[in-house]
């Protein structure tokens, strides 16, 4: 019975030690906390997917900044992706409307390109969606019927 004891007690220390492990910089013997590091030195990133219907894009771990918006992310990727086409119209104050990603069309068979952020329905323009460290980004070539389930 004592050697159980002291096996648990061991692996408990094992794992405790572990876990506190995870905050220590290898580079100097200090440990980094959350509050200390800079809101600069923290890596801020996203995750957007991309569903037509026939076809699911993903991109996944992209470093923004802090004046990000769904806009200049999706601009941002199509300026780099060659699997990547959007075209858009800016109504000013009203926003930007996403006419079409990648030869899909606005009002073909009813279907509307639309986006989710964290699984919630976004009902902001893109470009008016002020990103956030960690936001998982869906858009969404969808009818136009939207309904608030609760």
């Amino acid at each position: 019975m004592k050697q159980i004891k002291f096996l648990i007690l061991g692996l408990l220390f094992v794992v405790a030690g572990f876990l506190l492990g995870l905050g220590v910089n290898k580079d100097s013997d200090t440990v980094i906390s959350d509050d200390s590091a800079s809101q600069e030195e923290q890596v801020r990133a996203t995750s957007m997917m991309i569903d037509t219907g026939d076809d699911l894009l993903g991109f996944n771990d992209i470093a923004i900044n802090e004046t990000e918006t769904v806009w200049t992310l999706l601009s941002r990727l199509s300026q780099k992706s060659e699997d990547l086409s959007v075209s858009s119209t800016d109504y000013g104050e009203l926003g930007v409307l996403i006419e079409s990603i990648n030869e899909y069309q606005n009002g073909a068979d009813k279907n509307y390109w639309q986006y989710w952020v964290n699984n919630k329905y976004a009902d902001i323009a893109a470009n008016n969606y002020q990103l956030q460290s960690g936001d998982v980004i869906l858009w969404k070539f969808t009818s136009a019927k939207y309904e608030q389930y609760e």
